[in-house]
């Protein structure tokens, strides 16, 4: 079913990770009953590098059941996961803020591949999954290729947020040493970036191919970028997507709650009880003053990549795009 290359290249083993372990690009053999749109796009659906232990976990992901009231969240790291999830899982509970705050995010919306991810932490995220309460929300991070076959013949609810990678980098970058344990320079890591030998790269096909499904009815795309600028509209088309209503008032009260400062007070759904997890299962010191949700910014990047890099990135970020009629919004 996939296809498994080791990466040994020296920029490879630089930004590899205990908590991790050794990397490999996971490929799908056979991308015959993926949509018709990925399909057919110039470039091959999307691999992803991932960890050697994902290998045991691999077929048993693309196997998993799913059900037509599921709601996935599907994105590249860093891209607005944790605020999509928030969003989407209040609209779809009727603004049951009383239960979120009872209740953390990291349970209610279920980050499916992370026990394959991190070897030594001691649940079963896919079994956890299996047995959600229904409807399902679902969390990934892997790509089209990787994800449930059976999302493209039961057509669950599927929501992607896409985002600039060159603010991609920047946060993955603090988010690859405070929660990954990575110890190397911010150069070699970005080199490993325009090499695609990071965990879960390259991001930009990821990205294209559920932009060429993003006409589907069962498919809302966003982007990060959107959400910062105009909230109300995505909350608007959000809304529609869920076939929900609700007054002016209380999507007033919800982009206040999912404004970034407000998130990242939240401990319910800032994702802090996954910054301490991953401490605790990394024998690398952390600063204490580093926090999941970092800065949210758009245009974060110029402040910390230099002017060359920011070239070469986006030279990388043509060449990924070069066929198709996707823009990231800066």
């Amino acid at each position: 079913m996939f296809t498994y290359h080791s990466l040994t290249s020296e920029l490879a083993k630089a930004v590899q990770v205990p908590v991790n372990g050794p990397l490999v690009e996971v490929h799908l053999s056979d991308p015959s009953d993926l949509p018709k749109g990925a399909v057919d796009r110039p470039t091959p659906p999307a691999y992803c590098v991932l960890n050697e232990n994902y290998r045991l976990s691999a077929d048993r992901i693309r196997n998993l059941t799913v059900f037509e009231d599921d709601l996935w969240i599907v994105t590249a790291p860093k891209c607005g996961t944790t605020w999509t999830q928030e969003m989407m899982w209040l609209l779809d509970n009727d603004l049951n803020y009383q239960k979120a705050s009872e209740i953390n995010l990291i349970d209610r919306s279920i980050f499916l591949e992370f026990c394959t991810l991190v070897p030594s932490f001691d649940q079963d995220t896919i079994t956890l999954v299996e047995q959600m309460r229904r409807p399902r929300h679902i969390k990934s991070h892997l790509p089209m290729a990787l994800l449930p076959k059976q999302l493209w013949t039961v057509r669950p609810r599927i929501v992607y947020c896409a985002r600039n990678p060159k603010d991609m980098v920047t946060s993955f970058y603090h988010h690859y040493r405070h929660m990954h344990g990575y110890m190397g320079t911010r150069e070699t890591f970005l080199d490993a970036i325009l090499q695609d030998v990071v965990m879960f790269q390259p991001q930009i096909p990821h990205t294209l191919d559920f932009w060429c499904i993003r006409d589907e009815p069962n498919v809302l795309f966003v982007h990060f970028e959107e959400m910062k600028r105009n909230m109300a509209k995505v909350l608007e088309r959000a809304c529609e997507f869920l076939g929900k209503t609700y007054t002016p008032e209380q999507l007033k009260r919800l982009e206040e709650h999912l404004s970034f400062e407000v998130m990242k007070k939240n401990d319910s759904a800032n994702n802090s009880i996954l910054l301490k997890l991953m401490k605790s299962m990394s024998s690398t010191e952390t600063k204490d003053s580093f926090q999941f949700m970092r800065k949210g910014q758009v245009g974060s990047h110029r402040e910390e990549l230099s002017g060359e890099y920011i070239q070469k990135l986006n030279a990388y970020i043509e060449r990924h795009l070069m066929g198709s009629s996707f823009i990231f919004m800066e």
